[in-house]
Formats: C-alpha cells, structure tokens, sequence
C-alpha cells in the first residue's frame, strides 16, 4: 500500500514541535535581572542639583537603552534601583511583558523640581500577590545601640510573586547605603598644644591662641569618620534585613530571592549577616538557643533552610562540577571563576562587585530539596568595558546581573 506523505507537512510539524520545546523551556526557565539605573528621572525634573536635568534626547537615549536591553535579555522578574520616575518605567516594563510592576516609596523633593533619594521599584511578568515595605525592628535597633530614628537609607521593597511551576516567592529588592562619607562637620576651634619633648599623655595647659582647623585636616577626618558611619549603617540594614527575611520566612515558607545594588562586596564584613553560615557560630551559643542536642548533621539542616547563597557562587559550583569531574580539577575551576569575576562598577579604573542575587536554599542544587537551579549567570558589562557612545552615553554607571533558574528534573 502506498502512502502519500506531505513533506511540507512534516516539516511544518517539526518546525512546531521545536517551538513548542523552545516554549517549554522558557516556560521551565525563569530570569531574574537587577539594574541600577543610575538617575532614572524624567525631565524636565532634576536630580540633586538643578543643573542636572536631562535634556529630550538625553532622555529618549536613555529610555531607548534601556527598553532595548530588556528586549534583549528577556529577564521575567527585575528588580531596580535609582528610580526617580516610576511611570515612565512602568511603561518601559509594560512595553516588554512586565505587566506587574511595585514600589513602596516616593523620592524626596528638595525643591521645585529637584528631587533626591531615589527609590527601587520591581516588574515582573508573573502576577505580584503582595507588596510591602520591610522595617526595621524597633526592639532589635534598640539593642544594637542604634538612634530610635534609625531606618533603611532606602525602603526595602518585598514583592510575593507567584512564580511558574515553583508557586509564591518573596523577591526583595534593596539599594543599600553607599561608601560615601555623607558628613559634614561644623568648622572647630582647638587649642595648640607644645608637645616639643613632653612624654606621652602630658598635658600642657599653658594658654594659646585657638586657631581654625586646616583644609586637609578638616577634609580627612570628614572622611574618616564620614565612611565609618557608612559602614555602620549599611552593616545594620544588612543586618536588620535579614532578621525580617528570618521572621518573614519562617512564617510563610516562601523560597526567597534578594537583589540589588549592595553598594559592598559580599566579602566584606559589613554584609556578613546575609551570608552568615551555621558553621560559623560559636558552640556555646548553640547550646544556649536549645539547639546543642542536634547532631552536625541536623544543625546543618537547619541552618540552611534560612542561608542565602551568592547565586554566581551557586552557579560555578553547580555547573563546573560537570566539568570538573571530566578534568579532575573543581578546586581550580571554582577558584578561578571567583577571581575572574565581572565587576558590576568602575571607580575609575578599579572594579568592583556591588550588584548582587542572593538565593535561599530552594535554589542550591547541593540541597536535597531545591526546587531549581542556577544555570547561567551574566554581568552585563558591555556599555562599561565596550562603551559606544551613541548606543551607551545615557545607559547606567553599573552593569545589570541576570541569574537564569531551571527547575530540577
């Protein structure tokens, strides 16, 4: 018996089927990218400074770079910071399928037009079930000696996002206080002192003339005590951030997802509370939280149902295991990888990791009951290391992150 097959069928067939996989696949994989937009503000509106207002070109520019990065990347749920002009970004984000969009604050409007303290704001393609600010403690800025008008130099915005195939999260997005000193003091009078030949810690209270402190000395100290403050205050945001992230999670059961523009490197020690390890507490506090009679087992157990991973860690560990294994070489890879890694700001020629996406465990392939993980992680540097001035001189002074999540098999 003869058969007549329709060739062009079959191909318009296959053609389907591969597109219809392509869609899996996207349906199966979600992106998730943070920006800071570095003075997102519409004209004829001003940042800071009357003088800087962006002209109609300037603006369209910057909105194009930014529209046609979206369209590029194609992440589903971004967090953003430097955000003066919400609308307008809101219509961006629409334009390319971020339907849902959130903010919980307002800039400050210093004058007329001018305004200071942007804002962070989130779109997503995925429908948003909750939105909230998150405060700090009261009782627990107290304890920490903090002023009772302690709050986040920006509010932390929490969206619930229901997200495909995993169910509700809890995305945060946060822009951290920056190393800029931020302090100045009033010009002061000393009394000279004649410390010619005196041991150390004598006195001399001989009458002098005061004099007014000098330029440089004035300047430096500013500094000094002026960054110091700074790092107090990102240090207790990170801190006071993670203990809602506890309360919070333990609550809901929500996987949680934090990102932004951490203005630190993870590394240092002013945002060591988002990372904190089990590992690293002490025995004896163990033991006095009830905790002692755990196995190390158990307790590590424990712990990481509330850690937070560093998702370009959580990337070179999951995806250079494979590679690994074939060259006999993990400890080399991963080493590598996190000395090699992209910088998301230039301070002149210096770079510097300060853009991060924090994970918790439901996205750590080595958790036994992670629900996805990361398979490609991207700086997106380009307007930085390769800048072209049409395309990229009113683009952003940081480069975006982007962490994609396949769900596990």
């Amino acid at each position: 018996m003869a058969y007549n097959i329709d060739v062009d069928g079959l191909d318009s067939m296959a053609a389907a089927v591969e597109h219809n996989d392509i869609e899996q696949m996207r349906v199966a994989n979600i992106k998730i990218a943070s920006i800071n937009l570095f003075n997102f503000i519409e004209p004829p509106l001003a940042y800071y400074d009357f003088e800087n207002i962006y002209s109609h070109g300037q603006w369209q520019k910057k909105c194009q770079w930014l529209s046609e990065f979206l369209t590029h990347r194609q992440p589903d749920i971004v967090g953003f910071q430097e955000v003066f002009s919400p609308e307008p970004l809101k219509r961006i984000a629409s334009e390319q399928g971020l339907a849902h969009f959130a903010i919980v604050d307002e800039p400050t409007l210093i004058s007329d037009y001018i305004y200071r303290s942007p804002v962070v704001a989130l779109a997503s393609r995925y429908p948003i079930v909750e939105i909230s600010s998150v405060e700090p403690d009261a009782r627990l800025v107290a304890a920490m000696g903090l002023s009772s008008e302690f709050a986040f130099s920006r509010k932390v915005l929490r969206a619930t996002i229901e997200v495909p195939h995993i169910g509700k999260c809890d995305f945060y997005v946060v822009h951290f206080k920056s190393k800029r000193a931020g302090l100045a003091l009033e010009p002061k009078l000393i009394e000279p002192k004649r410390f010619e030949n005196q041991p150390l810690g004598f006195d001399n209270s001989a009458p002098a003339a005061s004099i007014k402190l000098h330029s440089e000395t004035q300047l430096l100290t500013e500094q000094a005590l002026g960054r110091w403050a700074s790092t107090m205050q990102r240090g207790a945001e990170a801190a006071l951030l993670f203990n809602g992230i506890l309360v919070r999670r333990q609550a809901s059961k929500y996987p949680v997802i934090v990102m932004g523009d951490f203005n630190d490197s993870l590394t240092m020690g002013a945002l060591d509370a988002l990372t904190i390890q089990g590992e690293s507490i002490h025995s004896n506090d163990i033991k006095a939280a009830g905790l002692g009679h755990l196995s190390d087992a158990a307790l590590a157990a424990v712990f990481a149902q509330y850690q937070l991973k560093d998702a370009y860690e959580l990337f070179i560990e999951a995806n250079l295991f494979i590679n690994a294994n074939q060259q006999g070489s993990l400890t080399g890879n991963t080493a590598y990888h996190r000395e090699h890694r992209a910088a998301t700001h230039y301070y002149g020629p210096k770079g510097s990791v300060l853009d991060y996406i924090l994970l918790s465990s439901e996205f750590d392939a080595s958790h036994g009951r992670s629900l996805a993980q990361v398979v490609d992680y991207q700086t997106c540097d380009r307007h930085l290391v390769r800048p072209e001035y049409e395309r990229d001189a009113y683009s952003t002074d940081h480069a975006p992150v982007i962490v994609e999540l396949a769900l596990r098999s």
